[in-house]
């Protein structure tokens, strides 16, 4: 189980049990507000909520506010924007607030999940990141002299290593010749646009994080721009607060990235390490899956979740599915009753009492047909006797 605490903030109420049923299923705990005031209330009071998830439009409060406040006072919390209304204006107020993800309704399930599990992840390598030791250094490319002495002097004056260029050749004449963490460049340019110099320097490299700004936002240019790879899309007049957030998000991106490919190497020498100490435990699980294909009986895994993790041949004959279909899928979706050893109360009463034996079970086919089967299961258990899944064997 997840265990994270989870605020939710939506002035509907089906939207509010949405959520909550489905993150709690997750594994979440999970508590609903129907307005801003009550949410802030809820988390000033220092109740630990490790998400928040609030709408933007809410009578007396609305999102923004409950964010910008709710990141000032509790600055770790993770927060994710629901809006059936998108649009830039608020995207971009999100990104300054340092949202992690702005999602549109109507809302999935899953993507919801998705986004949750990534911004978990994500806060937790953040925490492990270490403070770089050289200064990043940023590119600055406007036709405006006005405006790009005024970014040079912002960005200089937090401290970072700033260049600055006048078009978009000069841009890819110094890329040639040093590396730049991060280009700022201006959308519309005489010669070469802020979207084809972007394309140019993605070409030269792909790690260079590139914001696009302008003075003629649109819907069109702000998609365009991140379809072609801008890492963000901001508009002028410069804002000093907009163009630094910006910029500390740009170089936390980088720098995650950076020890994320240190820990994939290092996860791969492990695994290596592994593959080669272990060469005997890979016979015998090979020598478990042939026997679990040749079993006359069907069987079938879970995870702790209770999504299929192992099926067999026989069980996939029974319910007439191909493995592809069912692997990750939810246990409930194979059986009439949702509430069975597998899943549930049943599952519980199981754990306390040991193995099940000739459970009556009505299997559903591919094509509907309901099918009456016996089954005996057993909970999988780790070696701190926590549950990680169940196996199950059955019979018609």
């Amino acid at each position: 189980m997840a265990g994270e605490r989870i605020l939710v903030i939506d002035d509907e109420e089906i939207i509010c049990t949405l959520l909550k049923d489905t993150l709690t299923d997750a594994g979440y705990q999970v508590e609903t507000v129907t307005n801003g005031i009550e949410g802030l209330e809820k988390l000033l009071k220092g109740e630990p909520f490790d998400i928040l998830l609030t709408d933007i439009r809410m009578p007396k409060k609305d999102g923004m506010q409950v964010l910008k406040e709710a990141k000032s006072r509790v600055p770790d919390i993770l927060t994710i924007i629901m809006t059936g209304y998108p649009s830039i204006e608020t995207i971009r107020e999100a990104s300054e607030y340092n949202a992690f993800d702005y999602i549109t309704k109507p809302l999935d399930p899953d993507e919801i999940c998705e986004c949750i599990k990534r911004s978990i992840e994500v806060r937790k390598l953040s925490r492990e990141l270490r403070v770089p030791e050289k200064t990043p250094s940023i590119l600055v490319v406007d036709d405006m002299q006005s405006a790009l002495f005024l970014s040079e002097g912002i960005l200089q004056d937090e401290g970072y290593h700033v260049e600055i260029a006048q078009n978009g050749q000069e841009v890819l004449d110094r890329l040639k010749q040093k590396h730049f963490d991060i280009v700022v460049a201006d959308l519309h340019m005489p010669g070469m646009d802020g979207i084809e110099l972007l394309n140019n320097i993605k070409k030269l490299d792909i790690k260079t994080l590139v914001i696009i700004m302008t003075a003629r936002p649109s819907i069109e240019s702000a998609i365009t721009a991140f379809r072609h790879g801008a890492y963000d899309y901001i508009t002028k007049p410069i804002d000093p607060d907009t163009i630094i957030n910006t910029i500390h998000r740009g170089l936390e991106k980088r720098y995650i990235e950076v020890n994320t490919d240190k820990l994939l190497r290092r996860l791969h020498d492990l695994r290596q390490q592994m593959v080669d100490e272990n060469a005997s435990l890979t016979k015998e699980k090979d020598l478990a899956n042939s026997i679990m294909g040749a079993a006359p009986d069907a069987i079938i895994a879970t995870d702790e979740h209770a999504n299929i993790c192992i099926i067999n041949d026989a069980a996939r004959e029974l319910f007439g599915h191909k493995k592809e279909a069912l692997l990750g899928k939810p246990i409930d979706t194979l059986f009439v009753e949702k509430k069975n050893f597998f899943k549930g109360t049943d599952l519980e009463k199981m754990l306390k009492e040991g193995n099940v034996y000739d459970y009556p079970l009505t299997c559903i086919t591919n094509k509907g047909a309901k099918i009456k089967t016996t089954w005996s299961g057993a909970p999988i258990l780790d070696k701190d006797e926590k549950i990680k899944g169940v196996v199950g064997i059955g019979r018609k």
